[in-house]
């Protein structure tokens, strides 16, 4: 019973041993900081440097929310972190900001495969965008063009190239149509550089043989 009383005591001893230790000095310190007594424990207790409390202090940062280390949670380094937060930035901005820089990124990556897919696959994008005109104009020259390669192909029992004619060119207006819509909505600035005739018509002259 008396060691466990002393073991008991000890403990009591050395988790209060800050407020032992703490002298006047310390308390006019943390209150002119305007630090409550637990963040100046919370201080101590850190080693951390007088001159990097005093700067997060300048910069809006709280000693509960600096030891939370919210830099971990978003994948950033504690520097970049402090940056933002000593620019004005509160931690739901940073968190936003980083969000929506990934989102871009993402969309971005996604875009950069439209004008392919566009060419492999008239009008659907277009469609998808809500174009409606431009984009069953492509998807039927597109269906109508493979309709007659493979009807003529069937019926003459050799390969009639014939749909080529109208396909490729379908195939090209698609994919040089969502080019330049990705384009401009990567770069707006882009818009005002476009040279071309207004009308941005593509004239294609081709001369395929209709029987191999």
């Amino acid at each position: 019973m008396r060691l466990s009383g002393l073991i008991v005591a000890a403990i009591v001893v050395y988790t209060a041993f800050p407020l032992f230790s703490m002298t006047s000095q310390d308390k006019e310190e943390y209150e002119k900081l305007g630090l409550s007594q637990v963040e100046w424990e919370m201080f101590l207790s850190s080693k951390m440097s007088k001159s990097k409390l005093y700067g997060l202090l300048k910069c809006g940062i709280s000693l509960p929310e600096y030891f939370k280390s919210p830099w971990l949670d978003i994948n950033m380094s504690e520097d970049e972190w402090v940056g933002h937060r000593c620019a004005g930035q509160s931690s739901s901005d940073i968190k936003l900001k980083v969000r929506a820089r990934s989102t871009d990124l993402h969309k971005t990556d996604h875009d950069e495969w439209l004008p392919i897919q566009s060419f492999f696959l008239p009008g659907v994008n277009q469609l998808a965008r809500n174009q409606q005109g431009k984009g069953w104009t492509m998807l039927g020259i597109a269906v109508a063009s493979i309709g007659v390669l493979v009807g003529y192909s069937l019926s003459s029992h050799y390969f009639e190239p014939l749909g080529f004619v109208f396909l490729v060119p379908d195939m090209l207006w698609s994919g040089v149509d969502m080019g330049i819509q990705v384009q401009h909505e990567q770069n707006p600035e882009a818009a005002r550089f476009t040279y071309g005739p207004a009308s941005g018509r593509i004239t294609l002259t081709a001369t395929i043989p209709l029987r191999l």
